[in-house]
C-alpha cells in the first residue's frame, strides 16, 4: 500500500494498508456507517451566526480535554451531513485529545441548523463558511486555526479560499479529506450502476432535507420525491437555489481542479485510490510542487492520494489514518 503521490512526504505518516475487515473502496467508505461506534462528543458551546439574508449558522465549540491549547480546528462535514457526523466526531475526539480546541460547524441548513435557515448549503456556498472562520479567529487571537472539511464541504472550503483569499488569510491552513475537485467527472463516477444503492441512500437524505426548508413550495417537495437521480437533484433543486441555471452549470461554476494552483493558503489535498464516489485524476493532474522540502508546507496545496482508503475511510491498524495525518500536518505549521 502507501501513496500514489505525496506531496507532504515527511510531514505526514505513512499509509501502510486498509485493515481487514475493511479491504477495498466500499468497504472503507462504509465502515463508520456499519459500526456506528463514533465517539459521543463532550458537552459543548452552541454558536449561533447571523447571516446577512437573515439565516443562521449553527455550532457546536469545544475546549481541549488536557488544558494544552494549539488552536482551532474547524470540522466541515460533507453531503447530508452535519456537525454530528461520524467523520466529525471521529475528528472531534482525536482534536481535543491533543491539544485543539473544535468547532463543529454545520453548513447552511444541515442537521439541527436546519429550522435557522430558509436556504441550504452546496459545493459553492464557501461565502457562508467565512462567518465560522471570522468567529473562531476573533476567538483564538494570536493561535493557530485551520479548517478541515470533507467531502463536497471540501469543494465549499476551497472556494471559499480561492474566491475571498483576503478573509481567508485568518486561516493558517486548509484540510480537504475525499474532495471533488472536478464536479462534473465526479457527478459522472458517483452515477456508474455500481453505486445505485449509494444514489438512492443519499436521495434519501437529500429529499428529508428539502422536506424540511422552512415555507418551501409544496411543489417543490413534490418534484423531490420524483427524482432518480443526484444528477437530477442538482438539475431541478441545488442548482436553481444556488443561482445556477442547471447542473452542468452549478458542477461547472463549483469545480476547483483548474484553479487549485492559485491556493495561497498552506493546503494538505488527501484523496483514495479506490474512491468509489470521486475519481482521483483530478488531484492527480495537479501539477507537482515547485519545491520539495518541508518549506512547500507554507502555500498551495500538496496532494496525496493513498493506495486504498475509499471515500472518507482510510482506515488501517489504528483506524482514520486521515485524522492523524491531519493533525501531524497542522502541528507542523508552528505559531501564528
Amino acid at each position: 500500500m502507501g501513496f500514489i503521490r505525496n506531496d507532504a512526504a515527511g510531514l505526514i505518516p505513512h499509509f501502510g494498508a486498509e485493515a481487514l475487515p475493511w479491504l477495498g473502496g466500499d468497504a472503507q467508505t462504509l465502515r463508520h456507517f456499519i459500526r456506528r461506534d463514533a465517539p459521543t462528543p463532550p458537552p459543548h458551546e452552541t454558536i449561533l451566526l447571523d447571516l446577512e439574508d437573515g439565516d443562521q449558522l449553527m455550532a457546536a465549540y469545544h475546549l481541549p480535554n488536557n488544558g494544552e491549547m494549539r488552536g482551532c480546528l474547524i470540522g466541515v462535514h460533507g453531503l447530508n451531513g452535519s456537525m454530528d457526523a461520524a467523520h466529525i466526531l471521529w475528528l472531534t475526539k482525536a482534536a481535543l485529545d491533543t491539544g485543539w480546541a473544535v468547532l463543529r460547524v454545520n453548513m447552511r441548513g444541515a442537521g439541527p441548523a436546519r429550522p435557522l435557515a430558509r436556504k441550504t448549503y452546496n459545493a459553492g456556498a464557501g461565502a457562508d463558511l467565512l462567518a465560522f472562520v471570522d468567529w473562531a479567529r476573533a476567538r483564538h487571537k494570536g493561535d493557530r486555526v485551520v479548517m478541515m472539511a470533507h467531502s463536497l464541504g471540501g469543494t465549499a472550503a476551497l472556494n471559499m479560499a480561492l474566491d475571498f483569499p483576503e478573509r481567508s488569510a485568518a486561516l493558517d491552513g486548509i484540510i480537504t479529506i475525499s474532495t471533488p475537485l472536478d464536479m462534473v467527472v465526479s457527478s459522472r463516477q458517483f452515477h456508474a450502476p455500481r453505486n445505485w444503492p449509494y444514489i438512492r441512500y443519499m436521495l434519501g437524505g437529500l429529499r428529508d432535507i428539502v422536506a424540511t426548508v422552512p415555507d418551501i413550495d409544496p411543489d417543490l417537495i413534490e418534484v423531490a420525491g420524483r427524482i432518480k437521480s443526484i444528477h437530477e437533484f442538482d438539475d431541478k433543486l441545488t442548482a436553481p437555489m444556488a443561482g445556477y441555471p442547471n447542473a452542468l452549470g452549478y458542477y461547472a461554476g463549483t469545480s476547483v481542479h483548474h484553479r487549485l494552483a492559485e491556493l495561497t493558503l498552506p493546503g494538505l489535498v488527501i484523496h483514495a485510490s479506490n474512491d468509489p464516489w470521486i475519481p482521483a485524476g483530478p488531484a492527480l493532474d495537479q501539477p507537482l510542487p515547485a519545491s520539495t522540502n518541508n518549506e512547500a508546507i507554507r502555500t498551495g496545496a500538496a496532494i496525496v492520494v493513498t493506495k486504498g482508503g475509499g471515500h472518507v475511510g482510510f482506515h488501517d491498524k489504528a483506524r482514520n489514518w486521515h485524522i492523524r495525518a491531519a493533525l501531524e500536518w497542522i502541528n507542523r505549521l508552528g505559531a501564528r
